[in-house]
């Protein structure tokens, strides 16, 4: 009788043990689904907002040709300024519960196998868009330091308003470049290059993590029984 009752004590720990651990899969599968919604969302933002900087970057090459046109100063100064924009079109993963899962061990607890396969695999590719805006980064810094050759500090410092995005605004009128050579040009045309290389790279993968964490979070939803 005694070792039945250890037995029975023994069961219904493991079973409560279990249900603990069921739950908390539920809760980390519900935690991972939320996050997943606040990502979709910030992909598409920024997607957006990088498609924009692509057209006002394909806009400055065409006004960069020598010789510059005079008449349109005002629009080069502005699109160098929100070329070099960086803050605003950077991807802000929301890894909460990704990174309660790998440390404390969490994973395990996923017994979902095509569920966890994908949470590991999406959280690779987070981190690859995360080395695509690091290199755009350095780029833009490349960027900045050539315009210092071509573009008056004062009329950028004119530029800058009080908006809680800080966004820069057209100068009046037509203010002038710098005197500069046709080598300052070709640096500033190549390292623009670059810049645009990045910001289509980090548009392509966007994309592609953005379809990414839409399957996933259609998986969670079908393995958890979620809406």
């Amino acid at each position: 009788m005694l070792f039945f009752a250890v037995f029975c004590g023994f069961l219904a720990e493991y079973a409560l043990e279990h249900k603990i651990e069921a739950d908390k899969e539920k809760q980390y599968a519900f935690s991972m689904a939320e996050d997943l919604k606040l990502d979709t969302a910030a992909l598409n933002k920024v997607i957006f907002t990088r498609t924009n900087r692509l057209r006002i970057i394909d806009s400055l090459f065409l006004l960069l040709t020598e010789p510059v046109d005079t008449n349109y100063l005002s629009d080069i100064y502005f699109y160098s300024r929100m070329a070099m924009r960086y803050a605003t079109i950077q991807f802000i993963y929301n890894d909460g519960t990704i990174q309660q899962l790998k440390n404390s061990g969490g994973l395990r607890l996923i017994r979902e196998r095509i569920v966890s396969d994908s949470i590991v695999q999406y959280d690779s590719h987070v981190q690859r868009l995360e080395k695509i805006g690091e290199r755009d980064e350095m780029d833009i810094q490349d960027f900045k330091r050539y315009c210092s050759k071509i573009f008056n500090g004062h009329i950028y410092n004119q530029m800058m308003t009080k908006d809680k995005d800080n966004s820069p605004r057209r100068p009046s009128g037509n203010p002038a470049l710098l005197r500069y050579t046709k080598e300052n040009l070709n640096d500033l045309i190549t390292a623009l290059h670059y810049v645009k290389s990045d910001n289509n790279a980090y548009i392509r993968f966007s994309g592609d993590l953005y379809d990414e964490a839409v399957s996933l979070l259609n998986t969670i939803k079908k393995e958890y029984h979620f809406q």
